[in-house]
């Protein structure tokens, strides 16, 4: 399987794919099964870590009132499940959930305590310390966003990325639905409600629906999506 280096914001989506797809070479010592859709894969398992070789899996988390984040959307040719059993912090609140039907190929965890197996795969530890600094830059840009970015900002961002991605058409397919979007924001719908409403308002987009996004003035979402703290950090 040949699978393209990806890592991108994709449908305000951090998406991640192909980024450890030497680790193929070593799949005789995975335990390969197929998953359906909408399948929970345990997160922290504390034998295994997993090797994507069909389909995408999210990775979200829970806030303490119940409401996702989708963090990341995993592709094919993508290690997950690795992190937990590298770093050791007791509060783990993260989920996986298959979003169609994937192959994953399972490994033991103790490969990565194998010393032996690593002077004989040299390259695929220089492949794990890469992704695993893909992974982190991905996390750290999470929580830059809503801890330091207004909701608007954050909204606006997302709506010129979608328009970014759909080759600029003025309408187009986002392929998610307002509650989709704040959940994977992380914000209320109701804030995000107000948001585009503004946006309406300013007769910067029109209809937002699942299968029908307006974007009518990409200038002035752009400037929006900006945001002044941006004009600052270029300076």
């Amino acid at each position: 399987m040949s699978t393209e280096k990806i890592f991108r914001q994709e449908k305000a989506f951090f998406s991640i794919e192909g980024i450890n797809s030497s680790w193929e070479a070593v799949l005789e010592k995975a335990v390969q099964s197929t998953l359906p859709k909408d399948h929970e894969i345990e997160a922290n398992h504390p034998d295994y870590f997993f090797f994507l070789l069909k389909g995408a899996v999210k990775l979200s988390c829970l806030s303490e009132n119940g409401q996702e984040r989708v963090v990341m959307r995993i592709g094919p040719g993508t290690l997950f499940n690795e992190v937990s059993h590298i770093h050791t912090s007791l509060f783990q609140s993260h989920s996986l959930h298959t979003l169609e039907e994937c192959v994953v190929a399972r490994f033991s965890k103790s490969i990565l305590e194998d010393k032996e197996f690593f002077r004989q795969h040299p390259e695929l530890a220089c492949n794990l310390i890469h992704s695993l600094g893909i992974k982190a830059g991905a996390f750290f840009a999470q929580l830059f966003d809503s801890g330091l970015l207004e909701v608007s900002t954050r909204v606006s961002r997302s709506l010129y990325q979608l328009w970014q991605e759909n080759g600029e058409s003025e309408s187009f397919s986002p392929g998610l639905t307002q509650s989709e979007l704040a959940s994977t924001l992380g914000v209320h719908r109701s804030s995000l409600c107000r948001v585009i409403k503004a946006l309406r308002q300013q007769g910067i987009i029109g209809k937002f629906t699942k299968t029908t996004l307006e974007i009518l003035d990409p200038d002035k979402l752009s400037r929006e999506a900006g945001g002044l703290l941006f004009q600052h950090l270029s300076l």
